[in-house]
């Protein structure tokens, strides 16, 4: 298939209030399911674009085991309109289980077909990547349901590098940014007091911003990405995979991962679509947690491969390089200690009591003795082996 594939993962989660205290897995804002959500906004906003020689793929993420033939049906019901509009499909865990099941019979090993699952951000992208090397697509256009087109000439802007020289290097992937809403900067927030200075994510953000995005020339070398707007063309999709070892963060870990394969990710100031998404209403201890796995285990892969070239910490300054230098430890504890603070102070038995866990988990490091080498060795090698089952088998159309 020569057209591109726009690949769009929904996350969804129980009810109202039971949408966070059930959820099996963390995701950011899963829209609940009494809830329509922002899939429908999305497939309207794709009617701004000029080009319209695409095909879609929606992956149906559930958030806990129990609610999958419920938000089957849901994303069934609200995609249904735009069926005959465009090339559309859809992937969620039941179609997953039958891949499997075909993949089995045909001798793909049991490690690999682990790789089918939606556990968590990096396995969902990896799904996300699937779908574009099911349909043979040239290139894949990753994008969330919390996002609108507003760029009439997105589609072309998306395909303008990719597969083509820069500066005597081929382009392999390239990332675009968001409009939060209407600037590439976080406006209107910043961090929390507890986070201040140690864990100011924002003012990183919107330093690494500024230099990256703010400044010519278009395109450039990146030190992050935004996994809601990126491209990938084909080949880097099946050489290189999202590690399932991270359980959020995924985005900049793959851009790590591509670096460790030889690969450059480059951004693209010109290429952006308008990020809408829900409040979230996770606890604070626990955003906190999920934060502290990802830079604890992305460093240790940075210390793993500091041999190679582009893997300092220093080369991802100012964000997330900020995250992965040698202090990490102690912003991490200074920071954690301000937070239980507030919740000491607020009575908040079950925050004080995680951020003890918290405290806890960095000082006998969980990540400290893996060996990241071995590792992504053998899930890139797995990946391969499913990645080359899959090519061109095409991702089923029919509904449930």
């Amino acid at each position: 298939m020569n057209k591109p594939t726009i690949v769009v993962p929904t996350y969804w989660g129980a009810e109202a209030e039971q949408n966070y205290l059930n959820e099996e897995m963390v995701f950011d804002h899963p829209t609940p399911l009494n809830s329509d959500g922002t899939l429908a906004v999305f497939f309207d906003s794709l009617a701004v674009l000029k080009n319209q020689d695409f095909s879609v793929v929606i992956i149906a993420v559930p958030n806990a085991d129990k609610i999958v033939s419920a938000v089957i049906e849901k994303v069934n019901r609200i995609i249904h309109p735009y069926r005959e509009k465009y090339d559309l499909a859809l992937l969620d865990p039941e179609k997953l289980h039958k891949l499997r099941d075909r993949l089995q019979k045909n001798g793909i090993s049991g490690d690999a077909l682990s790789l089918l699952n939606l556990d968590n951000y990096a396995a969902v992208r990896n799904i996300c990547s699937l779908a574009g090397i099911l349909n043979n697509s040239r290139l894949t256009i990753f994008i969330d349901d919390d996002e609108l087109f507003t760029d009439p000439d997105f589609l072309d802007k998306a395909s303008h590098f990719v597969g083509k020289k820069w500066q005597d290097q081929t382009v392999h992937a390239v990332a675009g940014y968001y409009l939060q809403p209407d600037s590439y900067k976080i406006e209107n927030k910043t961090s929390p007091g507890w986070a201040m200075p140690q864990w100011d994510k924002i003012g990183g953000m919107n330093r690494a911003f500024d230099e990256i995005i703010g400044k010519p020339p278009r395109l450039k070398i990146t030190p992050f990405v935004f996994g809601g707007n990126m491209v990938s063309d084909l080949d880097t999709l099946m050489r290189v995979p999202f590690d399932p070892n991270i359980t959020r963060g995924e985005d900049i870990d793959f851009l790590i991962n591509l670096r460790i394969a030889g690969i450059q990710f480059y951004l693209d100031n010109e290429l952006s679509v308008k990020h809408l998404p829900p409040p979230a209403h996770r606890p604070e201890w626990k955003n906190l947690r999920e934060d502290v796995k990802r830079f604890l285990y992305e460093k240790k892969k940075l210390d793993d491969h500091k041999h190679l070239p582009g893997l300092l910490p220093q080369n991802f300054n100012p964000y997330p390089g900020m995250f992965l230098q040698d202090d990490l430890n102690v912003r991490i504890l200074e920071t954690v200690k301000k937070l239980r603070q507030k919740y000491r102070q607020m009575q908040n038995e079950k925050g004080s009591s995680e951020c003890d866990k918290l405290i806890e988990m960095v000082k006998n490091n969980p990540f400290a003795k893996i060996d990241t080498k071995s590792r992504l060795r053998k899930v890139t090698s797995d990946w391969q082996e499913l990645t080359e089952a899959v090519r061109g088998m095409g991702v089923q159309h029919s509904e449930r």
